[in-house]
């Protein structure tokens, strides 16, 4: 196979991009930590701390993290990490290429995270319209202000990590499987993997190669060709970002499970080369590791990981962009802004007094099956519920019913419809409708109250094999 000769970090402005299981790896630092009668709080005192920032208070326990990767150099000292990352000099201004809110609300037993797709186009405050990643060049404050502007989503506090983080904690715990369906090589980040299709162990730098990876290539046997690996290439990026916090989460819980002191060599390379805001303190973090204590890493549906839904579109002052997808897109942001207060309304037996005619109903299809959206929304209308349109939404793990202020009673009739599935959530952002469902993959029917099986009206979309050949399913990943 040919091989692509690495361009050097030092000839071009590359910018590199990575990102840290922060919810799971702080459960499991802090846990393992307290297991070895370390001092927590002397620990705590060693992160670095960014004074200054104008951030709303916390709503109780619950709160959204920031968490964003800085490009910045100014950690290289010697030629060894000049010629593994390149100067400050190389790398031309400092930009924020890893963008994640981590949504953290343990009272409501939640947890989100939503990566933001760096080629983004939002109204920087006091710059005008650019991508969202180079709002960091006016440092965090103006991120955080600039994700409040145009999402509307309150920033409690903030976390930045750099290169030797990401690297010292995978190497502290040894290396991560991850699979390879294929031989992949990315000559910008230094990615070479030859020996696939194969689950490959990862060390820190290998790790790094990939998760910046933003021009993956994958090697066909059938036609000996290197081609693209993804259709854009930023969102690609997440997905591979997102799989790789999942295995790091796995490994880590699984090493620092059964040997404590792992977690202290965790904690020792990572803190050092974190950032945080003033007013995260000892209270904080242990919110985040009870949040993430009885998380299972390896279970998809235990931590959900979704990108906000963007769309290509016309260039923007010569540069390619990526636009907010509406309606998707503030479906995933309205999540983002709504936390619960301790109590759980939505399990109220009180008898509901509203009636189908009287709820005003909008379905997203959060699923994989097409045109899922527009047959609930149907099969609601039979039963009297008032349409408010149907679209798409990010992919979610389980159905999600969300009631505007002041009409739970809406929501909880429109869960009884669903067969009783669905969590139940205000939503703050509804105007024109009175309950929203993001319908997902536990979905089966509608239906009355009451009655069970399947409504016999539904047509089920089947995806059937092309005749005349053609490629062949792909067959799911395996597990390393």
């Amino acid at each position: 196979m040919a091989s692509t000769p690495r361009p050097s970090l030092r000839s071009r402005p590359f910018v590199a991009r990575y990102l840290v299981a922060l919810g799971v790896t702080f459960a499991t630092l802090f846990t393992g930590v307290v297991a070895v009668n370390i001092a927590v709080n002397q620990k705590i005192a060693g992160i670095g701390r960014v004074d200054g920032l104008e951030l709303p208070t916390s709503p109780g326990k619950a709160g959204n993290f920031l968490v964003l990767g800085s490009d910045s150099r100014s950690f290289v000292e010697n030629q060894t990490q000049i010629d593994a990352f390149g100067s400050t000099a190389d790398a031309g201004g400092t930009r924020s290429d890893t963008l994640m809110i981590v949504h953290i609300d343990p009272d409501a037993k939640k947890s989100l995270l939503v990566s933001i797709p760096r080629d983004t186009l939002v109204d920087i405050p006091g710059r005008g319209k650019q991508k969202i990643n180079s709002a960091f060049n006016d440092g965090p404050q103006k991120v955080i202000d600039t994700i409040e502007a145009n999402f509307g989503v309150p920033i409690n506090h903030y976390v930045e990590l750099n290169f030797e983080a990401f690297i010292g904690v995978v190497n502290a715990i040894g290396a991560v499987p991850v699979y390879f369906p294929a031989p992949a090589r990315d000559a910008y980040s230094g990615l070479n993997v030859q020996s696939a299709p194969a689950c490959v162990r990862l060390n820190g730098d290998a790790a790094l190669a990939y998760v910046r990876s933003r021009h993956l290539e994958l090697y066909d046997s059938t036609t000996k060709r290197w081609s693209s690996a993804d259709a854009i290439p930023d969102i690609g990026r997440i997905g591979r970002q997102q799989n790789f916090i999942r295995r790091l989460g796995v490994v880590a819980a699984q090493k620092a499970g059964r040997n404590p002191f792992t977690a202290n060599r965790m904690a020792n390379a990572v803190i050092p080369k974190l950032t945080v805001d003033e007013g995260l303190g000892r209270s904080d973090i242990f919110a985040l590791v009870n949040t993430f204590r009885t998380v299972d890493p390896s279970d998809a549906s235990s931590i959900e990981m979704v990108t906000l839904p963007t769309e290509g579109g016309p260039s923007y002052n010569g540069q390619s962009v990526l636009y907010l997808d509406q309606p998707n897109a503030e479906a995933t942001l309205a999540r983002l802004r709504t936390f619960g207060d301790g109590e759980d309304p939505t399990q109220s037996t009180a008898p509901i007094k509203v009636s189908p005619s009287q709820v005003r109903v909008r379905v997203l299809n959060g699923s994989s099956t097409s045109g899922l959206a527009g047959q609930t929304l149907t099969e609601l209308q039979r039963y009297s519920f008032q349409p408010a349109g149907f679209g798409n939404a990010a992919r979610v793990s389980a159905t999600q019913i969300r009631y505007r202020p002041g009409r739970l009673d809406s929501g909880r009739l429109v869960q009884q419809y669903l067969g009783g599935i669905g969590t139940l959530t205000e939503d703050r952002s509804l105007v024109d409708a009175d309950v929203a469902i993001i319908v997902g993959p536990d979905f089966g029917s509608v239906r009355a109250p009451g009655t069970t099986g399947a409504n016999p009206s539904r047509s089920t979309t089947t995806t059937k094999p092309a005749s005349g050949g053609g490629a062949a399913p792909a067959p799911s990943t395996p597990e390393c």
